[in-house]
């Protein structure tokens, strides 16, 4: 059954309960809308302004339960004032925010899935020459096994009765995933596209939630051929044990900026029938975490990659790789990352020591719409149960054409600033792509961004952007449940564009087309795969992809800085192994920042004062990432971290000392707070999150300043709540004061379970100018010291 509301739904969703029979499964959020006469929120009987959510609510039931509620409904709508019977009171307050009760159609099944559109371009393009498609068919997640067996059972049937067959199947009830891989006649294809989804007996089936077109992930090769590079290099030693792992196509293992530095795992054999010359993506991401751009010397990572191939050639198009045949992406990585930690079958964990997973892959077809998809929920389950942090590609949109007026393609200052506006008008089909929407995982965007030379461009091409900006190619946020997503920005590239041909004076619009990297960039230099044993190729590429690849290189140096440990003995012990994980993600959050491209993107697109901030944080997320800052110390920096489990309605309380320095000077002065945690998830609802654990906002009075950046709600919606406030409002602060930082846990979608703990990872900084204080660090070091030897005095006596 389908309810559509809107406002409150809670009392609704208490109100079902009552209807004996009902099993509750899964809810969707649809975009908010405005109100109009007919459905609008009120307050104390007056209309408000205030957008209207409609959502559906999705329940199956049996023939009973489904007669009793339309009935009740249907009573209601002839007559509001009707008595209904003891216990089914509630249903006349959930019914006044209802439009209509119907069943779960064809049509929904399909809905924000993209199947027509895909299965038009691929009948458009192969003609007569196919003669099945594949599908990915989502199925109702029961929680009885029976239950299970015997939908499954039923839908095989009527594929198989429909001319289809069924190529894989997959089952991970910790995210209430149930899913079969299969390929249907193109003649029941033409039936759907020519007379609606009700017109084929699948789509009518009970069973399915979605199906949506099977479009295994892939990602095309750079657009130049690699050139030899003497300058490329493998020096520096390799010891120790995996701590990355890299889940991608096959790197060519034999390239001089990979040989030796790579522990490669595959159990598929996938190098009998991956040719040298076809090994573009592993290569591409293996240089980047292992060195970085090739076009700036950069220290190799000392450990080795942990690389594990879920890619193969494309059969097709020559340059591609895609995921491997007739496999679930979801099922695919389920079991790549429970082999590396817990062993596949009767072998072994195949590197147990990794504690950072990279995946710069996105299934393209699959936008975030309305709800979080089986890849993001995988991560997300796989972050709390094995303590991993993800690091996640957004995804790019090479193939969403940024349109612009034709007139504005007579300069490129003009075409540059109709860009940024089209790219964000167009915002919701350019939306981060899964797995990129786990809230867990730390999901990286890219900016216009590379360590390359400015190469002579021809007339031809246009490099439209200011550097540092966000890339046009970038998918763009916000997350589920309107969270921060992409979490942080990174340097992808840049990308260059073809300048349009002179147009016809009645032409409106023209679309702005990539243009290829050339030999000498711009992009990001990377080691690249060459036929005839060429082992010091390289090549300039651009994309959310080396972004990730990028921000994971920066994680280990993170996981080096928390493994040393404290300077000295006199300071506090850095939190234990356990939290790494989720304070390196805190960690790698908390440098990044706006900038100057707030004032710009402002400015440019012209935004509403009191909408700005909400609309650039879905542009921006919580920033780029400063990598100079990143394990660093400075003078007037201090920098502070903690890591913790907590439970529900628990407080954890820390302090920041206040620097003397920084009394009573009205000087520029800032203090940003970051939390980090694996938040339980819930798999079938819209309040995805099972719980919640936050700090309460730093006070202005607290701080002589005022909060910059991401928009101050959205801050606590995701996994991470990172807050900025700065000012140069003079402190007034007794010496050995602290600013407190309150961390709490509260119950969100579910409740949870006594004794059930959440890691997080909690860090506080506090600068400013040099040449206000050069002693901040030595003085808050100072002051934990003295407060570690008075906690440690006790102990001693004992």
């Amino acid at each position: 059954m389908v309810f559509d509301l809107a406002g409150s739904v809670q009392e609704f969703r208490n109100a079902i309960q009552y209807v004996e029979g009902l099993e509750f499964l899964s809810e969707f959020l649809d975009e908010d809308s405005e109100p109009d006469d007919d459905f609008h929120m009120s307050q104390q009987g007056t209309r408000t302004d205030r957008k209207v959510q409609h959502s559906l609510y999705l329940v199956m039931s049996n023939a009973t339960a489904v007669t009793q509620l339309v009935s009740l409904f249907q009573r209601w709508q002839e007559s509001p004032d009707i008595t209904f019977q003891r216990g089914l009171g509630r249903f006349k307050a959930a019914f006044s925010q209802l439009r209509a009760i119907r069943r779960w159609g064809a049509e929904d099944r399909i809905r924000d899935t993209g199947l027509l559109e895909v299965w038009r371009e691929r009948l458009a393009v192969a003609g007569q020459s196919i003669s099945t498609l594949p599908i990915e068919v989502e199925l109702w997640y029961r929680r009885n096994e029976q239950q299970r067996a015997s939908a499954e059972e039923s839908l095989t049937g009527l594929i198989v009765n429909a001319g289809g067959r069924v190529l894989n199947r997959a089952e991970i009830g910790e995210i209430g995933y149930h899913a079969l891989l299969a390929e249907i006649p193109v003649q029941q294809v033409s039936s759907i596209l020519r007379d609606g989804a009700s017109a084929v007996e699948l789509l009518n089936a009970d069973e399915i939630m979605f199906v949506s077109p099977y479009t295994p992930m892939s990602v095309a090769g750079p657009g130049a051929d690699p050139t030899s590079n003497t300058a490329v290099g493998g020096a520096g030693r390799v010891e120790g044990l995996p701590r990355i792992a890299l889940l991608d196509g096959l790197p060519y293992a034999n390239h001089d900026a990979l040989a030796g530095r790579l522990v490669i795992d595959d159990p598929d054999d996938l190098g009998i029938t991956y040719p040298v010359a076809a090994r573009h993506h592993g290569t591409a991401m293996a240089s980047l975490i292992l060195h970085g751009d090739l076009s700036r010397p950069n220290e190799p990572l000392r450990r080795p990659l942990y690389v594990r191939p879920i890619l193969q050639p494309h059969p097709v198009f020559a340059g591609h790789e895609v995921v491997l045949e007739n496999e679930l992406l979801t099922d695919l990585l389920h079991r790549a990352v429970r082999r590396i930690v817990e062993g596949d079958g009767s072998q072994p964990a195949a590197a147990p020591s990794v504690r950072v997973v990279n995946l710069s892959i996105g299934a393209e077809s699959r936008a975030l719409v309305r709800r979080m998809s089986p890849l993001g929920k995988l991560l997300d389950w796989l972050a709390v149960k094995y303590n991993l942090l993800f690091v996640v590609s957004a995804g790019n949109h090479f193939n969403s054409p940024v349109t612009i007026p034709a007139h504005a393609a007579r300069s490129a200052e003009t075409a540059a600033a109709e860009a940024v506006k089209a790219a964000r008008a167009t915002s919701r089909l350019r939306g981060i792509l899964p797995p990129g929407d786990a809230l867990n995982g730390l999901t990286v965007g890219a900016t216009h961004a590379d360590d390359g030379a400015d190469p002579a461009l021809p007339d031809s091409v246009w490099d439209l952007l200011a550097p540092g900006a966000p890339a046009l190619y970038s998918a763009v946020g916000p997350g589920v449940g309107r969270s921060i997503k992409p979490d942080i920005y990174n340097a992808g590239g840049r990308a260059l564009f073809e300048r349009p041909l002179p147009k016809d004076d009645t032409e409106d619009e023209v679309a702005l087309a990539f243009a290829r990297t050339g030999l000498s960039g711009p992009g990001m230099q990377v080691a690249a795969p060459k036929s005839g044993g060429v082992s010091d190729a390289t090549v300039f590429t651009y994309g959310t992809s080396n972004a990730a690849a990028l921000v994971t290189r920066e994680a280990d140096a993170v996981f080096e800085a928390l493994e040393r440990g404290p300077l000295a003995e006199e300071d506090f012990a850095f939190p234990d192994a356990l939290y790494h994980p989720v304070l390196a993600k805190a960690l790698l959050v908390h440098t990044s920042t706006w900038g100057d491209q707030e004032a710009h993107l402002r400015d440019l697109l012209a935004l509403d004062t009191n909408n700005a901030r909400r609309e650039l944080t879905a542009l921006l997320g919580y920033g780029s990432l400063r990598r100079e800052r990143v394990g660093t110390a400075a003078t007037n920096r201090a920098v502070l971290i903690a890591g913790g489990s907590i439970g529900r309605d628990q407080l954890h309380t820390y302090s920041i000392p206040l620097p003397v320095s920084l009394r009573a000077k009205a000087e520029w002065h800032r203090f940003t707070v970051t939390l980090a945690f694996f938040a339980p998830t819930v798999g079938q609802l819209t309040r995805y999150r099972g719980a919640k654990v936050f700090f309460e906002r730093l006070l202005d009075k607290d701080t002589g300043g005022s909060r910059i950046d991401a928009e101050h709600n959205a801050v606590r919606r995701g996994s991470v709540q990172h807050e900025v406030i700065e000012g140069a409002r003079a402190l007034v602060f007794n010496e050995g004061d602290a600013l407190p930082i309150r961390v709490e846990c509260m119950d969100d979608a579910q409740r949870l379970r006594a004794g059930e703990m959440i890691r997080y990872g909690l860090v506080a900084s506090v600068e400013t100018a040099i040449t206000t204080s050069a002693t901040i660090h030595d003085e808050v070091r100072t002051h934990l010291q003295a407060r570690a030897r008075t906690q440690a005095r006790p102990r001693l006596q004992q």
